[in-house]
């Protein structure tokens, strides 16, 4: 049996990761069409070998948005395995970051908002760890 605490977590967690998860799964189509506010110069994937932004977005929208949407589900039927789900997804997208920063560097605001959303995300995923382990 679940608190309404518990509950409540996990919704809140579960909301956040749908958001996240859409906002990536967007991202991603924006950069492999070049939407407005995603073009971004090819120059900058000269370090991995690429000539088009279309494989960064896939793996955006299938890594990044996949990874948040698969926890997402768990956080939903209130599972005890949510909390592990979003620490997976908290670690794919730190890595994520990190290649980004690694190859392109810090040259977005969206960048240091991705990082502010990294850490609510693990916040959000030890509490709804400590709430599904109280009796």
């Amino acid at each position: 049996m679940t608190t309404l605490r518990t509950r409540a977590t996990m919704r809140l967690l579960a909301t956040f990761e749908t958001v996240l998860a859409a906002s990536a799964v967007y991202g991603g189509i924006s950069l492999m069409a070049g939407a407005p506010g995603f073009r971004m110069p090819v120059a900058w994937l000269a370090p991995l070998g690429l000539t088009s932004w279309v494989l960064p977005g896939l793996a955006l929208a299938l890594g990044i948005g996949g990874s948040l949407a698969w926890a997402s589900v768990f956080a939903w039927r209130i599972d005890f395995r949510a909390p592990i789900a979003a620490l997976a997804a908290c670690a794919v997208l730190t890595g994520w970051l990190a290649i980004q920063f690694g190859v392109i560097g810090v040259r977005a605001p969206v960048q240091r908002v991705t990082v502010a959303l990294v850490v609510v995300l693990l916040g959000l995923a030890l509490l709804a760890r400590r709430r599904l382990a109280k009796p």
